[in-house]
């Protein structure tokens, strides 16, 4: 016979909490963006996962979309929550305090501002995605387990299918995997899921691809990436910049945008600025309106006015900056970095934890270099993950909550390990 489960008070605490904000998500009901539709339509600058996603919601509930989108969302999201709760706990015998601390923290997206649950935007899927990734990360880099490998690739791959930043996170993974098993990682199991780690972004790339060859005839990446990573390099440029473009569409686009830019006051040259952190609240302020306003619809228009389909236009504006945000970045190496740090650092809001959390990594790679503790490898592998996420949050856009949201709680996890550290080593 199966013994019932034992319900004890703290698992009565946990329920409650999961019910109240599930009931909690229910009642704010869906709550439509700006962005929305181009999920909803399926934009062509969207990745796969979430258009699918909503399509498929609402194609089987119809007129019940809004309610059971946000069910299903908040659902997911908490699922995700207790699965990832139950493994940190696992590794880390949490006491209950701690515990609850953790849920907090992994709640809190559930709620003003973000609500990613009601939100009709890929942050309902991701969120659980990239939970669902770090649960089966820390498993499969503790227990080494074919179903935790297997999940872990799972989850990496509806991740980055909802949200591109992500693509990158197997790279983590793969040193973290060589730094632990370094005296048999030529061993076939071992080199053959090195080798799945370090291939699986291409797979990836290829995957996107081929969605948006069925879906609009091209067989490209979804585009944007290198719009939105323009964005900065067209901040710092000059308007001389046009004479180092040997391509005469890329020329009469810059031009244009340049211009655009210039009359609106959204360049560093506008107006002379007390330090770059000044620079970068101006560009975090204009940001949508140099990549999304000035870049992709003029650029866009351009190409449509060529003769290209609207789609088509797309692609080529994302080639377009593609071609110009290396020239742009060379002409203007100096302003560029230096913005770019400063974008980089507003993520961290103080160089201080930013420096804290790189002194931690290091020390986590030093360590592992010999014959680690379990917890110096999730330690290298989480300090890891929010330095990498916030350098392609600052590359690729700027540096707000709704990008670096995800690795919120690593900071509280990053203090426990080490505490749970020091005393281990204490004790031995």
């Amino acid at each position: 016979m199966f013994k019932k489960p034992k319900i004890t008070y703290k698992s009565s605490v946990e329920f409650i909490i999961y019910s109240l904000v599930l009931v909690y998500c229910i009642f704010q009901g869906a709550i439509y963006s700006p962005d929305s539709p181009s999920y909803i339509n399926a934009n062509s600058y969207r990745s796969a996962g979430y258009p699918i996603f909503v399509r498929a919601i609402k194609l089987i509930f119809q007129n019940y979309f809004d309610f059971f989108l946000v069910l299903i969302q908040a659902f997911l999201g908490l699922f995700a929550v207790y699965i990832l709760v139950l493994k940190v706990e696992r590794l880390l015998k949490l006491n209950f305090l701690l515990k609850l601390i953790f849920i907090g923290l992994l709640i809190f997206p559930f709620f003003a501002p973000l609500e990613v649950a009601n939100n009709v935007t890929s942050e309902g899927l991701s969120y659980p995605m990239y939970l669902f990734f770090l649960a089966f990360s820390i498993d499969f880099l503790l227990n080494e387990t074919r179903k935790s490998f297997l999940f872990l690739l799972a989850s990496y791959t509806l991740l980055v299918l909802t949200r591109g930043q992500f693509l990158m996170l197997p790279i983590v993974i793969a040193i973290v995997y060589v730094f632990k098993y370094k005296a048999t990682i030529f061993k076939r199991i071992f080199l053959t899921r090195l080798l799945v780690f370090l291939l699986a972004p291409l797979a990836l790339v290829l995957l996107d691809k081929t969605y948006q060859q069925l879906k609009d005839g091209l067989f490209i990446s979804t585009p944007f990436t290198y719009i939105n990573a323009s964005a900065s390099a067209l901040y710092v440029s000059e308007a001389d910049d046009v004479y180092s473009f040997d391509n005469e569409d890329y020329q009469n686009i810059y031009k244009d945008c340049h211009t655009f830019l210039e009359e609106n006051n959204w360049l560093m040259s506008s107006k002379e600025r007390a330090s770059y952190g000044d620079y970068y609240k101006d560009f975090h302020l204009n940001l949508g309106k140099i990549c999304n306003l000035t870049l992709h619809q003029r650029g866009t228009e351009y190409y449509v006015n060529k003769g290209y389909p609207i789609e088509e236009a797309s692609y080529q504006i994302e080639m377009a900056a593609k071609g110009m945000y290396p020239v742009l970045v060379k002409n203007n190496f100096n302003k560029w970095i230096h913005l770019n740090y400063s974008n980089f650092i507003h993520g961290f809001k103080s160089q201080f934890l930013f420096f804290l959390i790189l002194a931690i990594m290091i020390f986590a790679a030093f360590k592992s270099i010999f014959n680690a503790h379990k917890y110096i490898y999730i330690l290298l592998f989480l300090s890891a993950l929010i330095i990498s996420n916030g350098m392609a949050v600052a590359l690729a856009s700027h540096s707000i909550m709704r990008y670096l949201f995800y690795n919120y709680s690593l900071f509280f996890l990053i203090f426990v390990l080490i505490f749970k550290y020091i005393k281990d080593v204490r004790n031995s």
